[in-house]
């Protein structure tokens, strides 16, 4: 998803990739944020008229030009088969998609909907968000056919954020042709193979790193000034992202369970954030800063550019990156942390209505329309996620085998096992000013060869703290 969300160097380049304006049902936008969008349904339609529901698309996955391509026929499908309402997908750079949602917000013109997005993006908007339950009760809507983890992921106490579209587990995608010029064995698929943990992975990555001269850093003379393939890299992500797989009690959750003590600085995370710095600047196996720049400049694809061998992401990525590789690649499960442990994190995705929309009534029934069973294989296709229907399975496999043959595709659905909860992306108060702390520690990580890791964890944890004593003085 998306694209989802707090990237490294390497994601601001990719979602900020020149969107070629289509006509119909998605308009693309490419000016400096404003409170407008194209044809804004502003009031409610008059009678015979069409409502309007722009869906507003940049939070997440589904910027990408052959995504907007496949949107605009979602709304032509539905557009022909409606006649009183009129859908229209609004796709903004992931890099903008905050001032213009707000400014949308503030100009009383909220989109209709808003996604695909996922727990970050409710999490970060929490109060703008519409409470679905009353029209799921209204109607007797029936919820029996979405899996657990798709429900309960993106609901509140008090909020029900909207209907489950998809879930994006998360796991390994590795190059074959890299492991085989190597001469290494491809990672295991058994998902209870514990092996496979961390120490094997530095181990394999290390001799699939390769400099200018094909030197690997276990080789007299290897240069990482000239690295040309890095061994593994998990830099579309933010610092929770990274560091849920290292386990602690709150597993994807600085905090306590009453979210009034931070714990950054837990001894699981300050083991992850050694355990990234040392593959950075000491094993040279995952890519800093500078190297993630050097993969911007030339695909902005750390995977799909060949610029990194073994690569964990979303079932997202594959819509987005597995187009025509030039090279062999297969999927594997997430390794086993330090601790005997697998804790391999999950996206889920939905659609949400603001509070202030016009149209909600007509927002409802696209809504409805998008995570129908005719419809949510089609629209998963788009965005690379996997339905949240237990009924669609069955047919979204199928057409999973035909695009991207000989994948492993046991290792994604047992993937949801492993899911991180509380989530990497949950909500915490103050959910913007604690990510941007904590990712500000996490750029340091990739930028500074000398850091003392453990004070940094814990210099960040004071200021997360002082954010949380902040916020709790004042309810």
């Amino acid at each position: 998803m998306k694209n989802k969300l707090f990237r490294l160097l390497a994601l601001l380049a990719l979602a900020s990739m020149i969107l070629a304006a289509c006509g119909g049902g998605a308009t693309v936008t490419e000016e400096a944020p404003s409170g407008e969008a194209p044809a804004p349904a502003s009031e409610a339609p008059a009678t015979g008229e069409k409502a309007k529901v722009v869906i507003f698309v940049g939070f997440g996955t589904g910027t990408d030009p052959d995504q907007v391509a496949a949107q605009e026929a979602l709304a032509k499908k539905f557009n022909d088969s409606h006649d009183n309402i009129e859908m229209e997908f609004l796709i903004v750079p992931n890099e903008e998609a905050r001032e213009r949602f707000l400014a949308m917000v503030a100009g009383d013109n909220a989109p209709q909907l808003v996604g695909p997005h996922g727990i970050s993006t409710i999490a970060n908007f929490l109060d703008q968000w519409e409470d679905i339950t009353p029209y799921i009760e209204k109607e007797n809507y029936d919820m029996s056919d979405f899996y657990g983890p798709a429900t309960t992921l993106n609901k509140y106490p008090d909020l029900n954020a909207g209907l489950p579209l998809g879930l994006y587990p998360s796991f390994i995608f590795y190059n074959k042709d890299a492991f085989d010029a190597a001469g290494l064995d491809y990672p295991t698929h058994d998902y209870a193979d514990t092996s496979w943990n961390l120490d094997a992975l530095r181990e394999m990555a290390m001799q699939l790193t390769l400099d200018a001269d094909d030197l690997t850093p276990n080789d007299e003379g290897f240069n990482p000034a000239t690295i040309k393939q890095w061994g593994y890299a998990d830099t579309w992500t933010d610092a929770r992202g990274q560091l849920t797989m290292f386990g602690a009690p709150t597993k994807g959750r600085p905090t306590t369970d009453d979210y009034k003590t931070a714990t950054f600085n837990s001894p699981e995370w300050v083991f992850g954030a050694q355990w990234l710095h040392d593959g950075i600047f000491k094993d040279y196996f995952i890519p800093d800063a500078a190297g993630q720049s050097a993969i911007d400049a030339d695909t902005g694809d750390p995977f799909g550019g060949g610029h990194v061998a073994i690569w964990y992401s979303h079932t997202w990525y594959m819509s987005e990156g597995l187009n025509e590789l030039p090279f062999k690649y297969d999927i594997a499960p997430l390794f086993f942390n330090q601790d005997g442990e697998r804790i391999s994190r999950i996206h889920a995705d939905l659609f949400t209505m603001p509070k202030t929309a016009k149209n909600k009534d007509a927002a409802w029934e696209v809504m409805k329309w998008l995570v129908a069973p005719e419809q949510i294989v089609d629209v998963c296709k788009v965005y690379g996620c996997l339905p949240a229907r237990e009924s669609s399975q069955e047919a979204y496999l199928n057409y999973m085998k035909e695009r991207y043959p000989g994948i492993d595709y046991d290792v994604i659905f047992t993937a949801i096992d492993y899911l991180d909860d509380p989530n990497h992306e949950s909500w915490v108060p103050e959910w913007g000013k604690v990510n941007d702390t904590l990712n500000n520690a996490q750029t340091t990580i990739y930028t500074e060869p000398e850091l003392d890791v453990t004070n940094l964890m814990n210099i960040t944890n004071e200021d997360m703290q002082k954010i949380l004593d902040e916020y709790w003085a004042k309810q």
